[in-house]
């Protein structure tokens, strides 16, 4: 194959991989459309859920929990989390750091069998009790999948961020 027709062929192929894109959205689109109306998680699913800070003896759990959804395990290791466990087994994490004045919250992972919208409220609702306990007045959340969750635990939005009072 000459040098002309390998780009053509590369060409063609990236043209291809575009359109399956364009139509793989349009599926999931046109399936979020036809999915019922999200409703928030009732209040004893959230209640079930224990909520704390996270130490190192929680380190191979949510090695374990990062590993599942893909991401590496040395995160766990690495990086402080506010954890949920429902009947002492931990279900879901997320990724904290402290800001000047406000607790700053970024990836959340849950065990992909949980029940990840309950848990994910209930991250988020907590999230204000560990800031309260570190003297922080503000919880702020940076989250795209996330979102109803961060809402139904009471956060709100101001710009691209989600905040709430501790």
């Amino acid at each position: 194959m000459n040098g002309l027709g390998y780009l053509w062929f590369i060409r063609r192929h990236v043209d291809l991989l575009e359109e399956a894109q364009r139509e793989r959205l349009a599926r999931d689109l046109r399936q979020a459309r036809k999915a019922p109306a999200w409703r928030p998680a009732p209040p004893d699913a959230v209640a079930r859920a224990v909520v704390r800070r996270g130490n190192d003896r929680d380190a191979p759990r949510i090695a374990q929990i990062l590993e599942l959804n893909g991401m590496p395990r040395w995160v766990a290791f690495e990086e402080r989390f506010i954890v949920a466990e429902e009947d002492g087994t931990l279900l879901a994490a997320v990724r904290f750091r402290e800001g000047t004045a406000r607790l700053h919250l970024g990836l959340l992972v849950t065990d992909p069998w949980a029940d990840e919208g309950s848990l994910a409220t209930a991250l988020y609702a907590g999230a204000r009790e560990v800031a309260r306990g570190l003297g922080l007045g503000e919880v702020e959340a940076l989250t795209l999948l996330h979102q109803r969750h961060v809402r139904g635990a009471g956060y709100h939005r101001r710009g691209g961020i989600w905040r709430s009072l501790s």
